[in-house]
């Protein structure tokens, strides 16, 4: 989870509230993925100006207290590990950077150093764009920062690539905007201290792939035990094919953007398609990262051989329901 502070560790920023410059920036998506298909947007900027309260752009709970930027997250960290690019979002200068901060997963104490410290942001590029526009880059893979302090870069020239350094529970980009000393959700050209619900219109320069995701439904696979997800997080790969005579069949899903009282449901069928599992549940209390798995032990019970498929939904009212489709092969 991004804890951006308005610094590059050492880097101060005093943040004010924006007189607004006539000439609106843009900007280009700054990650070299698929939004909803290889990346997804974990939280947005925190809206809501009230301490120890949080709202995304649509007065959503995407966001947490004081959040100052949009997270794009990638599925794990293997996909880390073989690299993805983090773009330049607008032509500018560079004009602070950091490197040479681990991506590990850390312990609650090793969390505070960096607090204390001040390092949240971990490796980190901030670009100077003129007209009292800047944006910071924060969370990026160590070793990877590609840039140097003065250089001039263009929309969509690789800065780094995603990581997970700093105050950083899992690997994305945190994408900061700053605009004449205020900080500016990108979705709706609005300062966070102008609340939720309003809209001066879009940043992006291609607003109609940057839509709003209530929820995401962002991996799913099978396996033939318990799953094991701090090894699902580091990037165990899902097996096409399972055994028959396996311990156990469990189909897994890991979502982003969970509310108290979603409805999820997973379901495994057999290949004549009659439920084998399912279970529903509701969720307890909103999460930025949650995982779920169902199924069944098998006893020592050959299962019938075949394609079996699993079925993930959810379900918020109001919201579109979206819904997840994997299958896996026993023999």
């Amino acid at each position: 989870m991004s804890k951006f502070l308005s610094a590059l560790a050492g880097f101060m920023i005093f943040i004010g509230a924006p007189a607004y410059a006539k000439d609106k920036p843009s900007f280009i998506f700054p990650v070299k993925c698929t939004l909803n298909s290889d990346c997804w947007v974990a939280q947005y900027v925190d809206m809501n100006p009230a301490a120890d309260q949080f709202e995304d752009f649509t007065c959503g709970p995407r966001s947490y207290d004081n959040h100052k930027g949009t997270d794009f997250a990638i599925k794990d960290r293997q996909v880390m590990r073989r690299g993805v690019d983090v773009l330049a979002a607008a032509d500018g200068t560079i004009e602070r950077l950091r490197d040479g901060q681990d991506d590990t997963i850390k312990s609650e104490a090793q969390y505070q150093d960096i607090k204390d410290k001040r390092k949240e942001c971990g490796n980190g590029v901030f670009i100077d764009h003129g007209a009292a526009v800047k944006t910071v880059y924060c969370h990026m893979k160590k070793g990877s920062v590609s840039v140097k302090i003065g250089d001039k870069v263009t929309a969509g020239d690789k800065i780094g690539e995603i990581g997970q350094s700093g105050y950083a529970e899992f690997p994305h980009l945190h994408f900061g905007i700053i605009w004449e000393n205020g900080v500016i959700d990108p979705y709706s050209g609005m300062t966070n201290q102008d609340g939720c619900g309003l809209n001066k219109g879009s940043l992006w320069t291609e607003p109609d792939t940057m839509t709003y995701d209530p929820f995401s439904i962002y991996d799913a696979g099978f396996r033939d035990q318990v799953p094991n997800f701090q090894a699902i997080q580091e990037g165990e790969s899902n097996p096409q094919l399972l055994s028959t005579t396996g311990n156990a069949l469990v189909l897994w899903g890991a979502f982003f953007g969970l509310r108290e009282k979603d409805q999820i449901t997973l379901t495994i069928l057999d290949p004549q398609g009659r439920k084998f599992s399912e279970q529903n549940l509701v969720q307890d209390k909103t999460r930025t990262r949650q995982y779920y798995y169902t199924g069944r032990t098998l006893k020592g019970k050959t299962m019938p051989a075949g394609l079996y498929t699993g079925l993930i939904e959810v379900n918020r009212p109001g919201k579109t329901p979206q819904t997840r489709t994997i299958t896996v092969d026993l023999k």
